[in-house]
């Protein structure tokens, strides 16, 4: 019995000593997000906005920098405050104006809604000094699952300069004007169905 205890002992004292030699997660120098740059009018009717698809080398909070050899590389320093896909959802709920004739909700609440709007974020990346965002954004009927419009959006932003903070205040300002045009196709095209 004391041998069962003195082995047990021994295990917890020898994985607490392996736990203790890995190295700390480095903490980033500074958060951001994806922000509504404006509120917009005119919504005309409900409308859930999902979140957008993408791959999952862009959908966390890893800001991704493409090199000139095309490969792709987390950029040391900065970070999503979370994942960049429900920043961009909440950029795009936030954008519409609340109060109108229509409400942007998302799924989660429940509500009932007749349009949905689907996206996917194909590009969120630097490229050098410009951030880059590029989204296929697709407004469907909720009744019936059928496409009733579909575009593709593209953002772009030059830094102020090369560093680090720079580059992503770029890449954050290219995904809020990729949210912001979400917002204003789902509007335009709502007010051609009505």
């Amino acid at each position: 019995m004391s041998l069962r205890i003195s082995i047990i002992a021994a295990s917890v004292c020898l994985a607490t000593a392996c736990v203790s030699v890995l190295p700390e997660p480095e903490a980033p120098e500074a958060l951001y997000r994806v922000e509504a740059v404006s509120e917009l009018s005119g919504l005309s009717q409900d409308l859930i906005v999902r979140e957008p698809e993408a791959p999952r080398l862009i959908s966390g909070q890893n800001m991704i920098s493409e090199g000139a050899d095309g490969g792709l590389r987390v950029v040391r320093g900065v970070e999503w405050s979370g994942p960049s896909t429900r920043q961009i959802q909440l950029a795009i709920v936030n954008s519409f104006k609340i109060g109108e004739a229509g409400n942007a909700v998302l799924p989660e609440i429940g509500v009932l809604a007749e349009f949905e709007l689907a996206s996917q974020l194909k590009v969120l990346r630097l490229r050098g000094d410009t951030g880059m965002c590029e989204m296929a954004v697709s407004l469907i009927s909720s009744r019936d699952r059928s496409l009733l419009a579909r575009t593709q959006i593209t953002a772009r932003q030059e830094a102020r300069s090369g560093s680090a903070r720079d580059r992503a205040l770029a890449l954050k300002d290219a995904a809020s004007d990729c949210a912001a045009q979400a917002t204003q196709f789902a509007i335009d095209t709502l007010s051609n169905l009505s």
